[in-house]
């Protein structure tokens, strides 16, 4: 995590592969990170590999917060960022930042929404395990996520080309425990959202994509200007 040591507020979250998480840091007057996580070397040690200029997402601002949900609802997580004009005074250096990601739309996902009864309404503190395959996938539900920012609660699953899970566990906030196990007949399906209520069983949704773009490209957005739906778009190219 050496490329990251002097920047102050980070991200990990499903960017790129399914199996290993990537990082984001923005904060301060420096040049972005968007970092791929490559997952182990042969010692153990996890590697990173920066591709924030290849994605288009280097510039170099004040930036001032952070945060990351599923915008266009296409199953991986996009990225809006707050920035300070700094000592420019140059009112385009304030300007908002969304990147979208395109990930989801190649590979499959599973998307979970919690909400506490007994435990606290946006379960925070909730663990959730999704078993696939023979795999494990573990995310926690957490609050405060960076400088004046809050990351949407939604957890994403990155499953590659699995099109079911065996099962989901809740370990509520609370201490109870739920499991969501598959049914022969109605197994849990990828590419959708469970929306699960602490005690109320669960309930299925599909999340189809709002906005339909060039296949192959990547965007990038920037409030004011030339708007759509208040941003500015800009086509980059996919490298991921």
């Amino acid at each position: 995590m050496s490329a990251v040591a002097h920047i102050k507020d980070y991200k990990t979250g499903k960017f790129y592969r399914d199996e290993f998480r990537g990082d984001i840091s923005w904060n301060g007057y420096e040049h972005n990170n968007l970092l791929r996580n490559e997952g182990p070397a042969a010692d153990g040690t996890l590697q990173f590999t920066d591709v924030a200029m290849a994605t288009g997402s280097d510039e170099i601002r004040d930036s001032r917060g952070l945060a990351t949900a599923d915008f266009d609802n296409d199953g991986d997580l996009d990225i809006v960022l707050n920035n300070n004009p700094g000592d420019s005074g140059r009112a385009e250096q304030a300007r908002a930042t969304l990147l979208r990601n395109n990930v989801g739309e190649r590979r499959n996902w599973l998307a979970i929404e919690l909400t506490g009864t007994k435990s606290n309404v946006d379960a925070v503190g909730a663990l959730v395990t999704v078993d696939y395959g023979g795999e494990r996938s573990v995310r926690l539900v957490g609050a405060g996520s960076g400088f004046a920012s809050q990351h949407s609660s939604r957890l994403y699953f990155g499953l590659g080309d699995k099109t079911y899970v065996d099962g989901v566990t809740v370990r509520w906030p609370n201490g109870s425990v739920e499991r969501f196990d598959k049914d022969q007949n109605q197994p849990i399906a990828t590419r959708q959202l469970i929306q699960i209520t602490e005690g109320r069983g669960i309930q299925v949704l599909r999340l189809p994509a709002r906005n339909k773009k060039t296949a192959g490209s990547n965007v990038v957005a920037e409030r004011g200007g030339k708007r759509f739906g208040g941003f500015r778009v800009r086509p980059r190219r996919s490298v991921l």
